[in-house]
């Protein structure tokens, strides 16, 4: 029976790797998602942009095949050293996002086939699956078991992608991606799923001119003013 910290380190490596699968599959179905966000985000030189997103989704697939190739033979040297370069790319995800909001550029994020805006979520997601990586990195590189047996595989391997899911769909869930803006102008729907009617325009007054008071019999009229008062 392996150790709590076996296990632990176990999960934080199926997050990681996890993790890197989606985001490979996420750029080989939508190969334009990644370069449009990098010219979004006007950090990198134009000539740059494609190098760079195929760099990207090589690195994440090569990790993914070597790190499960480590796992399925029991290899500790060799997923430790996946681990760390999962790390590094990790933390270059989060440097990158972070220099870019912080010089005031937006754009989407180019991490998923979701259109995900680049915000604060999106690297300290970064910097969360760099620490699971070093988490995994410490304890396959010290006396941590892996798991053994199906019960412990299965429970692992449940917790590993119910955090890797959460993790991935933090940043669309807190910035609201994938809702439509309506336009300027346009009533929203209300609570009940009706539209909520537009606010009445406000009503001018009117001048209603001086009534007319016809001169009683035996009287002058007079022009160009009132009726004066008689008794």
């Amino acid at each position: 029976m392996s150790t709590p910290l076996g296990l632990l380190g176990s999960a934080a490596t199926a997050v990681v790797l996890l993790v890197l699968l989606a985001g490979c599959a996420a750029h080989l179905t939508r190969p334009a998602a990644l370069p449009g966000a990098l010219r979004a985000h006007a950090v990198l030189p134009g000539r740059a942009v494609g190098p760079a997103a195929a760099v990207v989704t090589v690195a994440e697939g090569l990790l993914v095949a070597a790190g499960t190739a480590a796992l399925l033979g029991r290899h500790r040297s060799g997923l430790t050293a996946v681990l760390a370069a999962a790390a590094a790319l990790f933390a270059c995800y989060a440097l990158y996002t972070r220099h870019a909001l912080a010089t005031g550029r937006g754009g989407p994020c180019g991490c998923s086939r979701a259109e995900v805006p680049l915000s604060g979520w999106v690297t300290g997601r970064a910097w969360t699956f760099a620490a699971l990586a070093l988490l995994g990195l410490l304890v396959s590189a010290g006396p941590g078991t892996p798991p053994e047996g199906a019960a412990e595989t299965a429970v692992v391997a449940l917790v590993a992608l119910t955090f890797a899911t959460l993790l991935w769909m933090l940043p669309a869930a807190m910035t609201g991606a994938g809702t439509r803006s309506l336009p300027s102008g346009t009533p929203q729907p209300s609570e009940g799923g009706t539209r909520s009617t537009p606010p009445a325009r406000a009503l001018r007054p009117v001048h209603l001119p001086d009534p007319v008071v016809p001169p009683r019999p035996g009287t002058a009229p007079v022009t160009g003013g009132r009726q004066p008062w008689t008794s």
